[in-house]
């Protein structure tokens, strides 16, 4: 019996080689096979022992936002690499899906990714090519994973194989040490670090050249240290940023709480410091504030939700993804000035070539599940009018998938002790328009 059963189509590919999604069949697990493609003409030698150096590499690792290495296959009719599968999506397609990501979530992505870094240079292994496409965030959107070590090199490999003038990486991405084929070391990864980090916040790629566009004039929730974060890591080799670890240390100063209290904070403050400190608070802490200081913070929340201001649209969205949750015990008419724009946002307001925002489908989710008496039956009413005035008929898959979880969430909630007739239907109606979906994929 062949232990890993592959499935036929390709989970991804890049370079020399492919990644298809596999089966051990003797332990159970899925797993991630990779395979130098045969049909690329671009083989020899060269890239063989480049991918034979990619195996030696990533057995060299043991770190948690790494896939780990199970085993591999090196024949003379074949070269795979069996490692841990990884379920989600690449930043790339995040972003690409869902636009410029909210700085508080990438927060988590990218202190993961560089202690991941950090674990390889601490080994004396360069990347090489840090992107997007490069980086997996699991389903649940919790973990980021730092993938295709296939052009990674220690230190001493890298004295080998560095020849002037001779360029490996992608462009848009490399340093100007590694533009101009110079010998690396863990700096080169810095630079790539942060332009990823850029494109995941921007929600585009970074610009090359002096014009840099900064971060927190297009979304006033980013604070501008961050800003500054990047360009130092930007700066050419003698001044970069000296380590990844000096990169996490500074993102967790930039996006920390302000000192301040928050009555400094209502009165002078940028809205990255609101954001940030709202960040801190629960959904008791805010219905304890004074009545003052709690109505002028919603007053200041829903100004910039309804100005319209093409600078406040992130600001807005992270706003109203915050006080979902943090506005449960709200009184009533507050907390629907909240939930009503939210409704529609995560829904059916157009964002470019998205519509509507994935944080505010999981907040109002979360708050689904999470409130209680009012609260509960203004989300409930909410989503109710939601359904009676769209066609489910004209909605795409991924749609009708959110609109369930969040119908699915407050009516499993024990505060929904009556009208959920309504939900009941549109439940069954959007259970049997997946079910179809799924049938029409499977006959093709």
């Amino acid at each position: 019996m062949t232990r890993f059963a592959l499935e036929q189509e390709t989970h991804g590919a890049g370079g020399f080689a492919k990644v298809i999604k596999g089966r051990d069949t003797t332990l159970d697990r899925d797993v991630a096979v990779k395979i130098f493609d045969p049909l690329l003409s671009e083989f020899g030698p060269a890239e063989q022992e480049r991918f034979r150096r990619e195996a030696k590499i990533l057995a060299k690792l043991s770190h948690p936002n790494i896939p780990a290495i199970y085993d591999v296959d090196f024949t003379d009719s074949e070269l795979r690499i069996i490692f841990q599968f990884i379920e989600g999506r690449t930043l790339k397609q995040l972003t690409d899906e869902e636009g410029p990501i909210q700085v508080t979530e990438a927060r988590t992505w990218f202190h993961q990714l560089a202690s991941a870094i950090q674990h390889a240079h601490s080994l004396g292994i360069v990347h090489r090519d840090i992107k997007p496409d490069n980086v997996i965030i699991t389903a649940n959107r919790e973990s980021a994973y730092l993938v295709d070590f296939g052009i990674a090199v220690t230190t001493e490999d890298g004295k080998k194989l560095t020849k002037t003038g001779f360029v490996i990486g992608t462009p848009g991405y490399m340093s100007p040490e590694q533009l101009a084929g110079e010998q690396l070391d863990g700096k080169a990864d810095i630079y790539s670090l942060a332009v990823t980090l850029y494109e995941t916040l921007a929600g585009k790629r970074l610009n090359p050249g002096p014009n840099y566009e900064a971060l927190h004039i297009a979304n006033e929730t980013i604070p501008p240290q961050i800003d500054e974060l990047i360009l130092a890591c930007l700066e050419n080799r003698l001044q970069r940023l000296d380590s990844v670890k000096t990169f996490s240390t500074q993102l967790t100063g930039a996006l920390s709480a302000p000192a301040r209290p928050l009555s400094e904070v209502l009165n002078h403050g940028k809205l990255h410091e609101l954001s940030l400190y709202l960040d801190q608070l629960s959904a008791l802490d805010i219905i304890n504030l004074p009545a003052g200081q709690r109505d002028l913070l919603l007053a200041k929340i829903l100004d910039v939700v309804v100005s319209n201001e093409e600078n406040l649209e992130y600001a807005s969205e992270r706003f109203l993804q915050l006080m979902l949750t943090r506005g449960i015990l709200l009184p009533k008419e507050d907390y629907k000035e909240i939930v009503v724009p939210a409704v529609e946002w995560a829904s059916e307001k157009p964002f470019g070539k998205w519509m509507g925002k994935q944080t505010l489908r999981t907040a109002l989710d979360e708050a689904a599940s999470e409130a209680h008496g009012e609260a509960h039956a203004i989300l409930r009413d909410e989503i109710t009018e939601l359904i009676s005035r769209i066609s489910l008929d004209d909605k795409e898959g991924w749609y009708l998938h959110a609109l369930r979880e969040v119908i699915q969430s407050i009516m499993s909630n024990p505060a929904c002790v009556d009208g959920s007739t309504e939900l009941k239907k549109a439940f069954r109606e959007i259970n049997k328009k997946q079910r179809a979906i799924v049938t029409t994929l499977l006959c093709g």
